[in-house]
């Protein structure tokens, strides 16, 4: 395992491996989304090209096209961080089969313990196991939900240790830290080590499908959410799920809006209540993440081996 850690370490760049360099100047960080990958390149080329000619050329136009070739060189990249479901920068495993009448619902941003302990009567009430997508920093402060949503049945994930509002912003060794952090954390408290991840925002850039691998970390983005924070009416929202819901769709709902928006318990618990209930008028089955995605959820945990456990050998100085 350690062996198989040195070499995916050593596939980054020098400049780029991770610890030994903890770039802070958050504007490079963001300035990084624009390279390393072939779209964005294929879109840069026509635009030197097109100043060259028009250097050359000057005529009446030109620079509008070459201007919106730029926008586009911008906009692609961008599009791609923000949403999972391009695949742009890393695979994001966003739905399901699509041969069967299945789907799986999954929570973000807990656990609350204002809420979490009531969503999981209502799912237990309900029969539906669902994925919860845990902060690492809030998970240590409530062991004991995280420990009772996994005797329950359900599945537990990575959200980050902070789930930090400059995601974007963070160097590669910063980004390595939070996911590193909180799988550890939830590692001690499951003595299994989750297996998927869903970034913060579901925001991804260059740089972290090299350090998923290395944490043997999935991601897992989504193609059906309730954006409970915009329509807030559980009906609305439910409805909306409704309507974006297909065979193998994964469901994205939050517990809350984390350190920005606090949802009320009973608007929360509707919300879900009202969803189920319309899913399954028609025909859909809730099953866990990880069934409906073929694959394990957890990997046994190992200390003397673990990659997690090895942020603080000489490997990473």
């Amino acid at each position: 395992m350690k062996d198989k850690r040195l070499s995916l370490f050593n596939r980054f760049p020098p400049a780029e491996r991770l610890v030994i360099v903890a770039n802070p100047d958050w504007l490079r960080n963001f300035l990084s989304i624009f390279k390393i990958n072939w779209l964005a390149y294929s879109i840069w080329i026509p635009v030197v090209i097109g100043i060259v000619l028009e250097s050359i050329d000057p005529l009446p136009g030109k620079i509008w096209i070459i201007f919106g070739l730029g926008l586009i060189y911008l906009a692609v990249p961008i599009a791609g961080s923000f949403f999972p479901q391009m695949d742009f920068y890393l695979t994001s495993l966003s739905r399901g089969p699509k041969d069967r009448r299945q789907v799986a619902l999954t929570f973000d941003d807990g656990p609350d313990p204002h809420i979490t302990p009531r969503l999981l009567d209502l799912l237990k009430q309900e029969g539906v196991p669902v994925a919860f997508f845990f902060i690492g920093n809030t998970a240590q402060n409530h062991i004991h939900l995280v420990k009772r949503a996994d005797v329950e049945g359900h599945l537990i994930g990575n959200h980050s240790f902070f789930h930090p509002y400059n995601w974007i912003l963070l160097s590669n060794a910063q980004i390595f830290s939070e996911l590193n952090r909180a799988n550890q954390v939830l590692s001690e408290i499951l003595q299994r080590t989750p297996r998927f991840v869903r970034l913060p925002f579901g925001v991804s850039r260059p740089g972290l499908s090299q350090i998923l691998q290395i944490l043997n970390l999935t991601s897992v983005g989504w193609d059906a959410r309730g954006l409970e924070g915009i329509y807030q009416n559980p009906k609305i929202i439910a409805n909306r799920i409704a309507r974006q819901t297909r065979n193998g769709s994964i469901i994205l709902l939050h517990e809350s809006y984390y350190r920005t928006q606090q949802f009320e318990p009973e608007t929360v618990l509707e919300t879900v209540r009202l969803t189920i209930t319309l899913l399954r008028e028609r025909g859909f089955t809730f099953v866990r993440l990880d069934q409906l995605l073929e694959q394990p959820g957890y990997a046994e945990l190992d200390l003397a081996t673990c990659p997690l456990y090895l942020e603080s050998q000489p490997v990473w100085r």
